[in-house]
């Protein structure tokens, strides 16, 4: 541009000292006449080059940019080497395009990118088999109306993104797990997998600790029986065989209560379709757990309830109640002798939320997150002191799965614990 500048002013300066010349060789209307007659070819020449780069930029080539005289030379070659620099840009942006799609339909999940209206914006194949999207017709539009269901529909409008949704479809595909995560400033990336392998997989696992432990259930019975048989006064039995007997029937009983855990696990997690929606007397229920907890409480614990009486939910009568037990039973058995164990019900930010509180032994907050795992054991040697199965907290939390609920645990080592149970509100029984 400055070069520009410079050749057009020096060309100038050339005219006026031609323009002098003339004056002085003839007269000054003869060099004003020929000042000007320069100036109009030298616009004229303008004039011309500018509708030749017009005409070229209506249907650019690049075998056919015109060549140009003087500075319009050295404008059109800075033009055409522009030119060649964008037109291999937009090669190398459109093979990139090309080499993304392709391995973005090779992904074996589906990815559905998504504006601030959850609008299609692009899709992969696998995305179009599991959500029924037709690639050119449904483009720019809601894919709530494309994929119709009430649930997903529901997971966008919340905008709440951290878990993923399972949901079942008529495509393709019958099983998805769905998740959104936002990126850029407004948009959104949805990606859904897969999953009707892992669920028949679970469906076979679980049919299996189910036929298992019926099968267990009865030859433990016979044992369990003979035992008792067996450990007779009448039998005469030495103080060492009394021991021994003893302690058959104290792991004969141990594998009963783990029978009967992994039977109610194995039930809660297949009755899907079980009545959850009974009317709960939440009075009636802890009525039955304060006598439970009695039997249970021998190190002495003061264990103290705040329960609103008045707050009464929706829900499996004997799955809450086995939960609740759960985490009263897990309190007494890991707080020391003469301990403070606090049980509360209440209404806290429109939820129902139980809660247990103990001076126990506490978790480490490395282990918090496991220990909803069947089997796991915090400390193996403390847990089977105490008589568990390992199975309760996972109990616990499947029965608050079942109920749209959730368990959040807290706790500090030698501190204690508190556990809640969380329920939705829509659980909630409104008086009348």
């Amino acid at each position: 541009m400055q070069d520009i500048r410079l050749r057009t002013f020096v060309f100038i300066a050339l005219i006026l000292l031609l323009s002098l010349i003339v004056s002085k060789l003839f007269s000054f209307d003869t060099a004003i006449i020929f000042f000007v007659i320069t100036l109009i070819f030298y616009l004229i020449s303008h004039i011309f080059w500018i509708n030749e780069l017009s005409k070229w930029l209506d249907k650019p080539k690049a075998t056919q940019i015109p060549d140009g005289k003087g500075i319009w030379q050295d404008i059109f070659s800075k033009i055409y080497k522009n030119y060649r620099f964008d037109t291999k840009s937009k090669k190398d942006l459109t093979t990139a395009m090309e080499q993304f799609v392709q391995a973005a339909d090779a992904l074996l999940d589906g990815v559905v990118s998504l504006n601030e209206s959850n609008e299609i914006i692009w899709c992969n194949k696998r995305a179009q088999l599991m959500f029924g999207i037709h690639a050119r017709k449904d483009l720019n539009k809601p894919i709530q109306h494309i994929f119709r269901n009430s649930e997903f529909k529901k997971y966008l409008d919340d905008e709440n993104y951290e878990s993923p949704l399972q949901v079942d479809t008529e495509n393709y595909i019958n099983h998805i797990e769905v998740k959104v995560i936002p990126f850029g400033r407004y948009q959104k990336l949805l990606t859904a997998r897969d999953i009707s392998s892992m669920l028949k997989n679970e469906l076979v696992r679980k049919e299996f600790v189910s036929n298992f432990t019926h099968e267990l259930k009865t030859p433990l019975t016979v044992i369990s029986g003979f035992i008792e048989t067996l450990d007779q006064p009448k039998n005469n039995l030495s103080e060492d065989t009394k021991k021994i007997f003893t302690l058959m029937s104290d792991q004969a009983n141990r594998m009963k209560d783990l029978i009967n855990d992994l039977l109610l696990l194995s039930n809660i997690e297949a009755s899907l379709n079980k009545n959850r929606s009974e009317k709960i007397s939440v009075k009636r229920l802890f009525e039955n757990i304060k006598i439970t907890s009695t039997k249970l409480n021998k190190k002495k614990h003061k264990i103290k309830f705040d329960i609103d009486k008045e707050l009464n939910i929706y829900g499996s009568k004997s799955e809450i109640q086995s939960a609740f037990t759960n985490l009263i039973s897990n309190a007494i058995s890991y707080t020391p002798e003469k301990g403070n164990i606090l049980i509360t019900w209440h209404l806290i930010n429109n939820l129902p939320i139980m809660e247990v509180t103990d001076s126990g032994v506490g978790i480490p907050k490395n282990k918090i997150n496991r220990i909803t795992e069947r089997f796991y054991r915090v400390d193996d040697d403390r847990s089977r002191s105490t008589g568990g199965t390992g199975l309760g907290l996972s109990i616990v939390k499947n029965i608050m799965l079942q109920h749209q609920g959730q368990l959040e645990i807290s706790s500090e080592l030698n501190n204690g614990s508190t556990f809640k149970l969380v329920f939705p509100k829509d659980r909630i029984i409104k008086s009348t």
